[in-house]
């Protein structure tokens, strides 16, 4: 079968059923052949689930390098922003000492680890950092409202701090593998997670083949990005070991507990911090917090304060901590509550501003009092400065040996 039979026969089929004969394809190819077709089908391949990992790193560098070379005279405003956001994609994390064909000492570029690039639009992208081939648990962030490609590096900070607080022998993933509502008034609608939710089942599917098949994955939605990992879980019945919620929107209004979206045997762990205002307003239906079934795990010690919407993964918080509890699989050390909205949310008097948010949520004025926010917030804009050189990598090609495993391991970030 050729690589374009391959592509027409998995369009369509189930996402694990196309995990697995994209990994048996590619599996059979001889190391020269499979290195050849990410050299020379960097669309393809850099996008494609369930290819080796070490074989989409380099497509997706190379796509980023075609990018960026393709146009850089008379660019946009915008066309700017993007080329600076790849350049900085493209700029090394670090150095280490490798050998080449000649069997000489030499020092290598160590370059960021994408599984997914799509320059395009608003732009995708699914990012390692550590190696999936050996970790004992892999969790993969799922961002919310606002983040395209030019703003995702927030995530990727946050990312490097779930790294270090899952311990040695993990392995974090960003995944902005849809278009995130940029916007409040997008984010209203469920549009953008109904389309992203068989994108992650093919993600996590093709996930599957790479990982070791004893290593614990664990899904990390926040906010908007709950409502993906909710409808992909709903609708697509992906499944992970654990599934932790933080600042959830709600998934639908007929949802109302764990066992209504979350597969079976599978914990739902969620957190709503004190004057969260998206997870009292409940846009999408009823906060996973509330259910009886989620366990809900604690956000405050006292000590680093984690309120609003935006503080979930403070380091050395309490939240961040039980987080890491979460995932390096140490359950019975993560600490829980049970408060309700209307105690999180009072004020002098005792007045409880929850229950109206959440009224004024599901009138009729909530669409155009979202779109004055994003009007105003929109006034914000700033421009940005000319991208750096490209930098392809070159320095760190080298002949590949025998096997696919022999390459240039990725960065440990």
């Amino acid at each position: 079968m050729s690589f374009d039979e391959l592509l027409d026969r998995v369009t369509d089929l189930p996402s694990q059923k196309a995990a697995r004969e994209v990994r048996d394809y590619f599996d059979a190819l001889p190391a020269d052949a499979a290195w050849a077709l990410a050299e020379s089908r960097t669309h393809e391949v850099g996008g494609l689930d369930s290819v080796p990992a070490e074989l989409r790193y380099r497509a997706n560098h190379l796509r980023l390098v075609e990018t960026l070379r393709a146009k850089l005279d008379g660019a946009s405003a915008d066309e700017v922003i993007r080329y600076n956001t790849l350049s900085e994609m493209l700029r090394p994390v670090g150095q280490r000492l490798d050998v080449d064909a000649d069997g000489n000492r030499i020092v290598v570029p160590v370059h960021r680890q994408f599984l997914l690039v799509e320059p395009e639009g608003q732009g995708r992208m699914a990012e390692v950092l550590g190696d999936l081939a050996t970790a004992d648990r892999v969790s993969v962030l799922v961002p919310g409202m606002n983040n395209n490609l030019d703003k995702v590096r927030s995530q990727m900070a946050r990312a490097q701090d779930l790294q270090t607080e899952s311990g040695p022998g993990s392995a974090t993933v960003v995944w902005l593998g849809y278009d995130a509502p940029l916007t409040l008034e997008g984010a209203m609608s469920k549009e953008s997670s109904i389309a992203a939710a068989p994108l992650l089942a093919k993600f996590a599917a093709g996930l599957g083949t790479e990982v070791r098949p004893d290593a614990d994955r664990i899904l990390i939605g926040n906010s908007y990005g709950g409502q993906v990992a909710g409808q992909a879980m709903l609708r697509e019945g992906v499944r992970f070991d654990r599934v932790i919620l933080t600042g959830c929107p709600g998934v639908e209004p007929s949802v109302r507990s764990a066992a209504d979206f979350v597969p079976k045997g599978v914990p739902l762990y969620v957190a709503r911090a004190p004057g969260d205002f998206i997870s009292y307003a409940e846009p999408h239906g009823p906060d996973p917090a509330s259910f009886t079934d989620a366990i809900r795990f604690e956000t405050n010690d006292g000590n680093v304060p984690v309120r609003g919407h935006v503080s979930y993964f403070v380091h050395d918080s309490e939240s961040m901590r039980n987080i890491g509890r979460i995932i390096r699989g140490d359950l019975r050390a993560v600490t829980r509550t049970s408060t309700t909205p209307e105690e999180e949310s009072r004020v002098l008097g005792g007045l409880s501003w929850a229950e109206p948010l959440r009224q004024a949520a599901a009138s009729p004025a909530a669409v155009p009092l979202a779109r004055v926010f994003d009007g105003v917030r929109a006034l914000g804009k700033l421009s940005t400065a000319r991208p750096e050189p490209v930098n392809d990598g070159a320095r760190a090609r080298r002949t590949p040996g025998p096997g696919i495993t022999r390459r240039p391991e990725g960065p440990t970030r």
